[in-house]
């Protein structure tokens, strides 16, 4: 980040630039490797407004017996419930409305007491700002905000997880642009995560305790 930026550049925000340097000049190398693909994104991309469904429904544990020493058990006696997963992120054409592809969002740092991760989604947001390729994955920011941004990728295709950790630097995301130029959405997700908190903003009926999809419910954090 050296010289003059663009105009439409999002590191001329003082705080997000200042977040990428600190990044860039931590101790642990996984840090400084993230800080590295968000700042490729950041300097190449400019924020560009989606409307996005923020949100779906997740199945998972509700509660669980544990033995004496701790040890929790799953099967088809664990009690399961739906809830919130405000990790994804659908976003639409901002013309057509139609869902180019889901996202899972990074967590980032509140820096309040308690120096906590949260996820920037929350209940209601229609709309992100994003900088980077909508069809592999990117920078979010909530529309209008712009002084911190996360990392997301998008879901669903196993040749993303490539570029994620970016260890290869940014050659493999540069190689699946063209490739998914023909990717169209499809929403492969395993059976436990249930719709879009924008379509059903209700909560789902609680599946019956011993059914299969209780017992083989599991929670993916990978594409």
């Amino acid at each position: 980040m050296t010289g003059s930026l663009p105009s439409w550049s999002p590191l001329n925000d003082p705080q997000l630039s200042a977040q990428i340097q600190a990044r860039l000049a931590n101790g642990q190398e996984k840090t400084r490797v993230e800080a590295q693909r968000d700042l490729y994104f950041l300097e190449r991309f400019e924020w560009r407004e989606y409307p996005a469904k923020c949100g779906r429904w997740h199945l998972g544990e509700a509660g669980s017996f544990t033995l004496t020493g701790g040890s929790n058990l799953s099967g088809p006696w664990t009690k399961m419930d739906w809830s919130p997963d405000y990790r994804w992120v659908l976003l639409l054409d901002p013309a057509s409305r139609q869902p180019i592809a889901a996202h899972i969002v990074n967590d980032w740092w509140v820096e309040d007491p308690k120096a906590r991760q949260v996820v920037p989604v929350a209940n209601g947001v229609t709309s992100f700002w994003f900088a980077g390729n909508p069809l592999l994955g990117g920078m979010f920011t909530p529309a209008g905000n712009g002084h911190r941004a996360v990392f997301g990728y998008r879901s669903g295709h196993s040749e993303v997880a490539n570029f994620v950790n970016w260890t290869s630097g940014p050659a493999r995301f540069e190689q699946l642009a063209a490739q998914a130029a023909s990717w169209t959405y499809t929403d492969k997700v395993a059976s436990e995560f249930g719709p879009w908190l924008a379509d059903q903003p209700q909560q789902p009926p609680r599946p019956r305790r011993f059914s299969r999809l209780t017992w083989q419910a599991t929670t993916p954090t990978q594409p």
